[in-house]
Formats: structure tokens, sequence, C-alpha cells
């Protein structure tokens, strides 16, 4: 694949999950939301509060890992895994006596 190629891929794919976690931060700004203003309502009692300590719960460690991940370069070449797995399998079917 020619580079041009690459950078385009590249780009439609930084655009595509930009649009993803936008649409997905959003949503959850918005339930958010939606729970603080069953708390301050008193709608149903603790029902808000629960709600967002799962939600936080679940929500914050996950991003710290994916900006962690990013920071630390883990996703630079995310096609080199399944080819040396595929390298690995193909080691294995010719066995150890081979080579």
């Amino acid at each position: 694949m020619s580079d041009s190629s690459n950078r385009w891929r590249g780009i439609v794919s930084i655009a595509f999950a930009t649009a993803v976690l936008v649409f997905a931060g959003v949503g959850f700004v918005y339930k958010m939301t939606e729970f603080a203003a069953t708390i301050v309502k008193d709608e149903i009692e603790g029902f808000g509060a629960v709600a967002i300590g799962v939600y936080l719960t679940g929500v914050v460690p996950l991003v710290f890992l994916t900006l962690w991940a990013i920071i630390s370069g883990r996703f630079r070449d995310i096609e080199r895994p399944k080819y040396r797995m595929l390298e690995i399998h193909q080691e294995l079917e010719e066995g150890p006596n081979h080579g």
C-alpha cells in the first residue's frame, strides 16, 4: 500500500473513532444529567446516586486505560500482532524438527 493510502486510511479511522467517542460521550453526559436530576427532585431516593456511582466505577478506569494506551504508544502498530500470531501458528504447524 502507498503512503498516501495509509495516511488516508489513518485519517478516516481517527475521524470515525472520534465521531463514535463524541456520540457515546454525549449520550453518557445526557444520562448523567438525568440521574443527577432524579437526585435533586427526590423522585426515587438514591436511584440517581447509585446509577452515577456504577457508571463512573465502570467508565473512569476505561478512560484512563485508553489514555494510557494512547500515550504509551500501544496503538502505533495495531496490525503487527495478527501477523505475529500467523507466524507463530506457521512455526507450530512446521513442528520443532523443521528448520
